[in-house]
């Protein structure tokens, strides 16, 4: 049975994206693409965003990837945007509802290889630009 977000098969999805976090935190050359891995794969699976997590995630991404924005600036640049304290809207969703209906993607977690940290950059950097492409088609 597939993931009906992403279309991965369903049993290995969520265990992929936990194993990838565990490399990215153990080892600082996995770790570089952290900020891309848990945005795409946010992006892909909606319902674990609400409206505004979603479309905050993605302008994200888009700003990782096409304005070249290091993690660092970023982090610095919203720091006070997402304070729980201050922030003005909900990035986790309490509903576990889909935001979006797509569920096809053309590249999925699945498609990450982990077999260095090189190839494993690589291939997350390639996976985020596909879910960016597709996800700035949605309208929501």
């Amino acid at each position: 049975m597939n993931c009906p977000e992403c279309d991965a098969l369903e049993t290995l999805c969520k265990p992929c994206f936990d194993e990838f976090l565990i490399l990215e935190f153990t080892d600082t050359g996995y770790g570089v693409v952290h900020h891309l891995t848990v945005a795409a794969y946010m992006l892909q699976h909606s319902s674990k965003l609400t409206r505004e997590g979603w479309l905050y995630e993605r302008e994200l991404l888009r700003e990782f990837l096409v304005e070249n924005k290091p993690p660092e600036f970023i982090r610095k640049q919203i720091r006070d945007l997402v304070d729980s304290g201050k922030r003005k809207f909900k990035i986790a969703s309490k509903d576990g509802l889909p935001v979006i209906n797509k569920s096809m993607w053309s590249k999925t977690i699945l498609n990450v290889r982990a077999e260095n940290a090189e190839i494993y950059c690589a291939d997350v950097i390639t996976w985020a630009k596909s879910v960016l492409e597709e996800a700035e088609a949605i309208t929501i």
